[in-house]
C-alpha cells in the first residue's frame, strides 16, 4: 500500500567529473579521461539540477579534474526521456554522464520511455531539497491552510505549477496534499514547464496560482517580495533562512516530499571508471564549493556511492509504483 509518509521525491543534481593528465591523489591512477566531458540534464537551463551541475563543473575545473573543454549539456524534452536515450547510446562512454531525479524511475513506468534506471550505471545520490509551496506575493491565498481549505473545497479553483509534468516530486507534492485535504486528485490542475524557473514566471504573471519547486529558484523573488512562502512538504522545517515557513504536518496534512538529485553513466562503465566518478563525487561534497551552494539553495546532503546508489534507485522504483498506480488511475479519466 502506498505511504504518504515519506516520499524522496523528485527532481536532478548534477557534477561534471573528468580528470587531469597528472594523477589526484586518492583517485583511481589507472583511469584518466581522454576527452572533454559532458554532462546532460534533461531539462531546459534555469533550474536546479543547471545550477548545481555548473556549480559542480566550476569545482571540477578548479581542481584540474576536468578538461576545461567540458559542458554541461541541456537536452530538454519528453520528461527527461531524450536526454536518457542520449546516455544510453553512449554505452562504455565515461565521458557522459546526466544528472537524475525521479523522473529515472517514472518514465518507464509511465510508458514515456523504455528505459529502466537498470539499463544505466548509477553513480551517486547527492544531495535532496525540500519542496516548497509558493504564491504570487499579493495572492488572494493567504497561507498554507488557506489553500488546503481552497483545494478541498474546489480543487479545480487552484492551478499548481510543476516540472517536467508527471511523476516528479513537484506534480507528487501537489497531488499529495489534494489527496490528503480529501480532495478529488483528478481534478487537480497541474501545468507542466520545462525548468523550476518557467513555471515560476508564470506564477508571477498570474497565469498559474501556486508553484511548487525546491527554495533555490525562487529565493531572488521571495526577497524582492514577489513571491511568497506558504508552507514546505518536509518531515521538519528547512534550515535559515526557511525556519519560519510551516511545514504541511503543522498545518494538518500529512505530506512530506523532497527532490533527490543524483547522477548516472551510460551502460557497461568500467569498474575503475566507476570508481573514480564516485570518488569525484565524495570530494565535491566535501568541498567548501558544495558547503556555500548547500547554504545558498538550502540543500540537504545525502551522499550515496555507486553501490548504494543501486539500492536506493531499486527502492524508490518500489515506491514509485504505488504513487504512479494512484495518479494513472487518476489520469485515466
Amino acid at each position: 500500500m502506498f505511504c504518504e509518509r515519506r516520499i524522496l521525491g523528485l527532481a536532478g543534481v548534477v557534477a561534471l567529473i573528468g580528470v587531469a593528465m597528472s594523477a589526484t591523489a586518492g583517485f583511481a591512477a589507472d583511469f584518466t579521461l581522454k576527452k572533454p566531458l559532458e554532462m546532460v540534464i534533461g531539462n531546459a537551463p534555469g533550474g536546479a539540477m543547471d545550477r548545481l551541475a555548473r556549480l559542480t563543473d566550476l569545482y571540477l575545473k578548479s581542481q584540474k579534474l576536468i578538461p576545461n573543454e567540458s559542458i554541461v549539456l541541456p537536452k530538454p524534452g519528453g520528461g527527461h526521456a531524450v536526454a536518457l536515450a542520449y546516455i544510453k547510446s553512449h554505452a562504455k562512454d565515461p565521458s557522459r554522464l546526466m544528472a537524475v531525479n525521479t523522473l529515472l524511475i517514472s518514465n518507464n513506468l509511465l510508458g514515456r520511455s523504455e528505459l529502466k534506471y537498470s539499463d544505466f550505471t548509477p553513480l551517486a545520490i547527492l544531495y535532496e531539497e525540500p519542496m516548497m509551496f509558493a504564491v504570487k506575493y499579493d495572492s488572494q491565498i493567504t497561507d498554507g491552510a488557506d489553500l488546503a481549505k481552497r483545494l478541498k473545497a474546489d480543487p479545480t479553483s487552484v492551478s499548481f505549477s510543476v516540472s517536467s509534468g508527471l511523476g516528479t516530486a513537484n506534480h507528487m507534492a501537489a497531488i499529495l496534499l489534494a489527496k490528503a485535504v480529501g480532495a478529488d486528485i483528478r481534478a487537480v490542475k497541474a501545468v507542466s514547464f520545462e525548468s523550476g524557473s518557467e513555471g515560476i514566471t508564470s506564477v508571477l504573471g498570474g497565469h498559474v496560482d501556486v508553484v511548487v519547486t525546491p527554495p533555490g529558484s525562487m529565493m531572488q523573488f521571495i526577497e524582492t517580495k514577489q513571491l511568497r512562502f506558504i508552507a514546505v512538504a518536509g518531515d521538519h522545517r528547512a534550515d535559515a533562512p526557511l525556519a519560519d515557513i510551516p511545514t504541511w504536518k503543522e498545518i494538518g496534512y500529512d505530506v512530506s516530499v523532497s527532490a533527490w538529485r543524483g547522477v548516472i553513466g551510460p551502460p557497461g562503465l568500467k569498474p575503475e571508471e566507476i570508481d573514480f566518478w564516485q570518488k569525484g563525487f565524495e570530494g565535491f561534497m566535501k568541498s567548501d564549493e558544495y558547503k556555500k551552494g548547500a547554504k545558498e539553495e538550502t540543500f540537504e546532503a545525502r551522499y550515496l556511492n555507486a553501490a548504494d546508489s543501486a539500492k536506493f534507485l531499486a527502492d524508490m522504483d518500489a515506491q514509485f509504483r504505488d504513487y504512479l498506480t494512484l495518479v494513472g488511475a487518476a489520469q485515466s479519466k
